[in-house]
């Protein structure tokens, strides 16, 4: 098992991130990338055959395929984030490449060393297709385990959405719960070279250790003023780097200002062995010592608990 190296897992615990240079071989990034633009293609036909859009843009490359069919019809980017009324076949950007990455050895040896051999693959994966002048897929600054409600309050406001602005408004307190404090550690990994025109994104080195105490959390007085002279820093990246991110560090998705979409892929992880996040993505079983029977090794396996969930939900008309 290689996982970090000391100097790595230092850097991990100190700053909060770690950029993983050449993680990746560029050909195991190019078979997900073709998976990919058979999905665009896909996509493309069932578009053009509908009248949605005028044209196949078969001269198009991954970069600006979508791009061109989005503008025919801005429906079709639904396709590729999962929301509601897409009209392709269903999780469309999950296939067995897809899968391959979720299962990554090099991943999994990373994520032993921080949350132990039982190693579950969060459901919440995501492939982002960051369309250049769309700002649906930018984020201001946030954690991905939100659970301290006044410190994200305050990096929004300190780092790009004051209270005044009116975008500011409350609806993510609704969704706060005081998570248990354990180790997701989160993947973000680029399908294609990402700098600050693209949208690469943005950390805020060491502002994962600066958090009240839960008691704290909700008073108005509770701002994290520790996060006052830390310093944002943009990560660009390379095809086959991959960012490995503490789930509290604050870190944002600026906008795309290029002429082409910045894809990227984001995984996280937790101990099996704690409560899983989401019912309703419940992931798979990646590693486990006491349980091998269970790892979901193949890609069908991994469709197999999606759709149980999925039949679970209409044969009890339960929303989880």
């Amino acid at each position: 098992m290689a996982g970090l190296t000391p100097e790595q897992k230092q850097e991990y615990d100190d700053q909060g991130y770690v950029l993983l240079k050449s993680l990746l071989l560029p050909e195991e990034i190019q078979r997900l990338v073709e998976e990919l633009e058979a999905v665009v293609d896909r996509v493309a036909r069932e578009y053009y055959a509908a009248g949605r859009i005028k044209s196949l843009y078969e001269d198009e490359g991954f970069k600006t395929r979508l791009i061109k069919i989005v503008d025919g019809d801005p429906a079709a980017y639904d396709e590729f984030v999962g929301a509601r009324g897409a009209v392709s076949t269903p999780q469309p950007t999950l296939g067995p490449e897809m899968f391959r990455i979720l299962s990554e050895p090099k991943l999994l040896d990373i994520v032993e060393g921080i949350v132990g051999t039982e190693i579950r693959c969060q459901g919440r994966h995501r492939l982002r297709p960051k369309m250049p002048g769309v700002n649906v897929a930018d984020f201001r600054w946030h954690e991905d385990t939100a659970y301290a409600a006044q410190r994200i309050t305050y990096v929004q406001q300190q780092y790009g959405l004051d209270a005044a602005d009116p975008d500011q408004h409350g609806a993510f307190l609704s969704r706060i719960v005081a998570a248990p404090q354990m180790a997701e550690p989160n993947f973000w990994i680029p399908l294609v070279d990402v700098n600050e025109e693209n949208g690469c994104l943005q950390m805020l080195p060491g502002g994962h250790r600066h958090t009240p105490a839960y008691e704290d959390q909700w008073r108005p007085d509770s701002f994290v003023r520790e996060l006052d002279g830390l310093v944002p820093v943009a990560v660009p990246m390379q095809v086959g780097d991959a960012l490995l991110i503490h789930q509290h560090l604050p870190h944002a998705s600026p906008p795309n200002r290029s002429d082409h979409i910045r894809w990227s892929v984001d995984i996280r992880f937790q101990d099996d062995r704690r409560r899983t996040k989401s019912a309703r993505e419940p992931g798979f079983l990646a590693r486990s010592k006491e349980r091998p029977q269970d790892v979901v090794t193949e890609y069908e396996g991994y469709v197999r608990i999606r759709e149980a969930v999925k039949e679970f939900q209409r044969n009890t008309n339960t929303r989880l």
